[in-house]
């Protein structure tokens, strides 16, 4: 259980700077969309870096339960299995741009799938070496 929540931290913040440096370079804001709990009933008016702590946990927990869930056979299974991660990661771009108030465009969009994409591949990688 250690392993996972650790893995869901490294990963959590691999995918903070990836969308930060994203949000640099293409003048998007994914970044305001991970971390944003403004919505979130008694969590409005955080500080950003308690609002990057949140999504860390949330980000550990979700890490937990892909690793808990990982498939022990190889092949297909695992790829489907991981490609329903990040089909849910990409469907939930909408609402949390809608709830944090970002506006949203296809460049968003992208960047927040790529960086899901690698987030995913890392918690992948690390229920790999776990076996």
């Amino acid at each position: 259980m250690g392993f996972a929540l650790a893995t869901g931290g490294m990963a959590g913040l691999v995918l903070a700077a990836f969308l930060a440096l994203g949000d640099g370079l293409f003048q998007t804001s994914t970044l305001s969309v991970l971390i944003d709990v403004s919505y979130a009933p008694g969590l409005e008016g955080l500080p950003s870096v308690v609002e990057l702590l949140v999504h860390l946990l949330v980000s550990a927990i979700v890490a937990f339960f892909m690793m808990y869930f990982y498939p022990r056979t190889s092949g297909e299974r695992r790829i489907k299995y991981l490609s329903y991660w990040v089909l849910a990661f990409a469907a939930a771009y909408l609402p949390f741009s809608l709830l944090s108030g970002a506006a949203v465009s296809w460049a968003d969009f992208f960047l927040w799938l790529l960086g899901h994409l690698l987030y995913t591949l890392i918690i992948a990688v690390q229920a790999e070496r776990q076996r």
